[in-house]
């Protein structure tokens, strides 16, 4: 009977790309091969996949297949850790083995699955294999951590947004853009404005491709840009990255935004509440969400307090509070949607002029620079903790325990120090009436919503009066303080 062997060869990384790992293994495997008078069925090589990290394996799956198919009953690999560095995986193999029978030859020794001595040699060598891939993983985490902590250039994938290729020196151009997206961001305009906005500009990512909400959201969340190493544990998530890491150290590369602006973006763009917002795409109506239904309750000094939502009415378009089967909205208020955005618009722009309102606004931000210290304070706090598990003064146990209660605490500050940063679009926007006026005219819809959302609470829309075809006392507004 022809022995018909599949020839199966891996490598873990191909840094370069060149495929030679491969091609010496499939060299090696061939020549045994010949030796043993065996007929090669077919080549299976996952290249740059590795068999520790349990990541899908397209060959080897393959390759199982045309095993149990009967198309191979013999396979040859260059070690057995090149088949996989899992013990469980391993038994697999034996167990498949016994089924169909297989012939298991390597290139660095003969192991023998059809007898007890041959499974011993192969578990042992699979053992020592996978011990082998753990304490190259944790060296590979210690190594990462200290080179995050040393505010070292991380290597390896596409340079930056904003640097060089050197990933240090930044790039002009790029870096003019970083800080009007920061700046617009903290401004309270939304990522989908701004990525239009730049799509119209032929603005690109470093890859040379549209910006998209999604990228712009995690480069202006990443510490890098503000001249700061941050460092995620790979053992501390699955799937998809979270979007903000320990920051850990400054950077050996110079900082693009500062530290302040970074850790308010970090906050503002991290807030669950900020994204839940922003799902279902951007907002047809300027005060959605902002207008609450004022139609008195059967309870006295209540309210509905429904938000109002656009809602067109024979192509007029309208704010409503809908009448909706389960929910406590009365559905019994209704206003013009066009009349009543620049009623409000109206408003707050003669509110802005008042100097009461010019004072508070040129008044120093307190509560915003206390949170900002404590913030700073929590994570030099967790930079210290992290060098004494570095340095194995303190055990991983105890760096955990004491690492707990900072980072909920920074999780916190970080929180309040997004809500403070909305006076910056005042900031940039409030003069004259007639300077606010042709600001307002050149926004967009979101930069017009940001200006409201950063002074208003919300609109408490009253019934209206049958007598009056428009009632501007309708609308009492919520001031934020």
């Amino acid at each position: 009977m022809t022995t018909r062997a599949a020839i199966y060869v891996r490598i873990s990384q191909d840094r370069g790309g060149a495929g030679l790992g491969i091609a010496r293994q499939e060299e090696d495997c061939r020549a045994l091969c010949a030796r043993k008078g065996w007929e090669v069925f077919d080549l299976y090589a996952d290249n740059d996949v590795s068999a520790y990290s349990g990541a899908a394996r397209p060959k080897w799956q393959e390759l199982l297949a045309d095993i149990n198919e009967g198309l191979v009953n013999a396979v040859v690999c260059w070690h057995v850790d090149r088949l996989t560095r899992s013990p469980r995986e391993l038994e697999d193999v034996i167990d498949l083995a016994d089924r169909q029978g297989l012939e298991l030859a390597t290139v660095s020794g003969e192991v023998d699955l059809a007898t007890p001595t041959g499974r011993m040699i192969a578990r042992m060598l699979g053992a020592a294999a996978r011990h082998e891939a753990e304490h190259k993983a944790e060296r590979q985490r210690r190594q990462r951590r200290q080179a995050a902590e040393a505010g070292k250039v991380a290597g390896g994938g596409k340079r930056p947004f904003g640097y060089e290729d050197d990933r240090a020196t930044v790039r002009e151009s790029e870096a003019e853009n970083i800080r009007e997206g920061a700046r617009r961001v903290l401004a309270g305009e939304s990522l989908s404005s701004i990525c239009r906005d730049w799509r119209t500009r032929e603005i690109v990512t470093a890859a040379g491709i549209p910006w998209k909400p999604s990228g712009l959201r995690r480069m202006l969340a990443s510490a890098r840009i503000s001249g700061r190493r941050e460092h995620t544990p790979r053992s501390s998530w699955e799937g998809t990255r979270p979007l903000l890491g320990e920051v850990v150290s400054d950077a050996v590369w110079p900082g693009i935004i500062s530290h302040e602006d970074s850790d308010r973006l970090r906050a503002l763009l991290s807030d669950p509440d900020r994204r839940t917002s922003m799902k279902g795409g951007s907002r047809t109506y300027l005060l959605s969400g902002i207008l609450r239904c004022g139609k008195p309750t059967e309870v006295p000094n209540t309210a509905c307090g429904w938000g109002l939502i656009g809602r067109p009415r024979s192509g007029v378009p309208r704010y409503v509070c809908p009448n909706l089967p389960g929910a406590d909205s009365c559905g019994g208020t209704a206003t013009n949607a066009q009349r009543t955005d620049d009623h409000v618009r109206d408003m707050v722009l003669t509110a802005f002029e008042s100097p009461a309102f010019m004072k508070r606004l040129r008044e120093p931000d307190g509560d915003g620079d206390e949170v900002y210290e404590k913030v700073q304070a929590d994570e030099e706090e967790l930079e210290e903790l992290a060098a004494d598990f570095g340095k194995q003064r303190i055990s991983r146990k105890e760096w955990m325990v004491a690492r707990a209660p900072i980072q909920e605490r920074l999780e916190r500050n970080r929180a309040k120090l997004a809500k403070v940063s909305s006076r910056a679009v005042l900031l940039g926007f409030v003069g004259s009436y007639e300077d606010m006026q042709d600001r307002w005219e050149k926004m967009n819809h979101s930069q017009r919503r940001a200006v409201i959302s950063s002074a208003v609470r919300a609109v408490h829309v009253l019934p209206a009066d049958p007598r009056k075809r428009w009632d501007p006392d309708r609308f009492v507004i919520d001031w934020i303080a």
